[in-house]
């Protein structure tokens, strides 16, 4: 069994969200013996975001910007790295090379800081804190998926120089003990010029 088979985007063991040969391809909806489960977000999510569980995962699963990983150096200073994402029960993951320095950095300490937020006003969006670990399986699904996220079918030469260094790849998961999200589109859309 791989570790995507245990869980679906609901944090339900047992259905995988692997259809066929495409890993997260197609989200799971309750059936009417199935009660909606809510979010695994509500136990990490701060009294002080501006937006619900429901709205955050909105927000990370539309949007189609790096997710920002901050890990801590042998030195103990962050180092951000800017990481494609999918977020699916609970937990972010991300593929990177295995020597990548933010690998470097989890396996002496897996504590990291994470932000996906809009580049232009109005500013708004999701950040927090976790544990990450690294993952040697599942790298070239997630990746394929990835790929076709973020790509859309666009840019077919950086697909194939991607996928053509899938052997080295591996899985961030990361788990956020904390989040909180902002969204400053009311107060900036008051403001003159914007």
């Amino acid at each position: 069994m791989n570790w995507w088979d245990a869980i679906d985007t609901r944090g339900h063991p047992g259905r995988a969200l692997c259809y066929g040969r495409r890993l997260f391809a197609t989200e799971t909806r309750p059936t009417m013996q199935e009660p909606a489960v809510s979010s695994p977000l509500n136990a990490v999510l701060s009294a002080k975001s501006r937006w619900q569980a429901s709205e955050i995962e909105t927000f990370l699963g539309t949007s189609r910007l790096p997710l920002r990983v901050s890990s801590i150096d042998a030195e103990g200073f962050p180092h951000i790295t800017s990481l494609w994402f999918l977020y699916r029960a609970g937990r972010f993951y991300c593929a990177t090379q295995r020597q990548a320095l933010v690998c470097q950095h989890l396996r002496h300490n897996p504590r990291v800081g994470l932000e996906l937020a809009v580049n232009a006003p109005p500013y708004q969006g999701v950040s927090g804190t976790g544990t990450a670990q690294v993952l040697a399986t599942g790298a070239a699904e997630l990746l394929d998926t990835l790929i076709e996220r973020y790509l859309e079918g666009r840019d077919r030469r950086l697909g194939q120089w991607l996928r053509s260094r899938v052997a080295s790849e591996v899985v961030l998961e990361i788990t956020p003990q904390r989040l909180t999200s902002w969204d400053f589109s009311r107060r900036m859309s008051a403001a003159p010029g914007v």
